[in-house]
């Protein structure tokens, strides 16, 4: 597929969040909080970022993609940017007053991950984040689906989502169940998706998000499989798709895309999902996740930073 050129009726999607530059380190093990020294098995320097990974995903399926996200005021920003738009990405980038978001994400079998913030994104420009809000404004009537992603810039243009009646998938990553940042994120959410790092009892996290009026909430659990609440309060559970893991970075964002294509081809991204059909969605996303993580980077065939 022509990059840029999304086939013919394909759903139609916006991503608010950041991009990011990481730097991948494969351990054996995560370390110790105590000093020592560790050999890396490998390490790459990859483009990163949740909205960035669901963006690539979207867009590798051949889906009219719209990511809404931050640029470094540097080269590595503007790169970051070029590698999007040339993978089929349409970006609406909004400058930052510091340089690119850089992470250091340290990994080990079977799946663990420590991220470290290197650089966080600088302020965005205002007069992007306004241009932003006039592209959003013209741009979701015609939406298919949100994704809305953790990030000053989302929760910025938060009131031009959800004045809209277009469904909002959040992801809400690593939540603990108490994190103040989080809040309007989930208030702005139809469908939660999360994973079960930090918060303790997923299913009833979940059961309570559903009950408060969310049409499906989903934990993934790594090699466990994801645990998802339908809209009538039944849990459904899925298995990992077996493959061999090369880089979970992004497992998560494959996750989400596999899961809302799906949703969208049942005509469910929308409403109150049922059992058989969140269960089709999770096992949808298990496969997108599984794709993803059997290879270097946040999608198949994505080079390397600076190839």
């Amino acid at each position: 597929m022509v990059a840029g050129a999304p086939r013919p009726g394909a759903p139609h999607v916006v991503v608010i969040g950041p991009t990011s530059i990481d730097t991948i380190v494969d351990l054996d093990e995560l370390p110790e909080p105590a000093p020592h020294t560790v050999m890396a098995r490998r390490w790459s320097t990859q483009l990163g970022g949740t909205s960035a990974g669901k963006a690539l995903h979207l867009a590798e399926a051949g889906t009219d993609v719209l990511l809404v996200t931050t640029q470094g005021d540097d080269e590595q920003g503007r790169h970051a940017t070029r590698m999007l738009t040339d993978r089929g990405v349409r970006v609406q980038a909004v400058l930052t007053d510091g340089p690119a978001e850089r992470h250091l994400n340290l990994v080990a079998p079977p799946g663990r991950r420590l991220s470290i913030y290197l650089q966080p994104a600088g302020e965005p420009d205002p007069g992007g984040v306004a241009q932003a809000r006039a592209v959003l404004d013209a741009e979701l009537p015609g939406v298919d689906a949100v994704f809305l992603d953790l990030a000053p810039l989302a929760l910025a243009l938060e009131p031009v989502v959800t004045r809209t009646d277009r469904p909002v998938w959040v992801d809400v990553h690593d939540y603990d169940g108490a994190d103040p940042f989080h809040a309007p994120f989930l208030a702005a959410a139809d469908v939660i998706l999360m994973n079960g790092d930090r918060i303790g009892d997923a299913e009833a996290f979940l059961d309570a998000a559903v009950r408060d009026g969310r049409h499906a909430a989903v934990c993934t659990l790594g090699p466990e499989g994801a645990l998802g609440i339908a809209g009538d309060g039944t849990p459904v559970r899925v298995d990992a798709v077996p493959t061999r893991v090369i880089d979970t970075n992004g497992a998560g964002d494959a996750f989400a895309v596999g899961m809302l294509l799906r949703a969208l081809e049942e005509g469910c991204a929308d409403r109150p999902m049922t059992a058989d059909e969140l269960r089709r969605c999770m096992a949808a996303g298990a496969a997108q996740a599984a794709r993803a993580i059997s290879s270097p980077g946040l999608t198949p065939g994505l080079p390397a930073w600076g190839e």
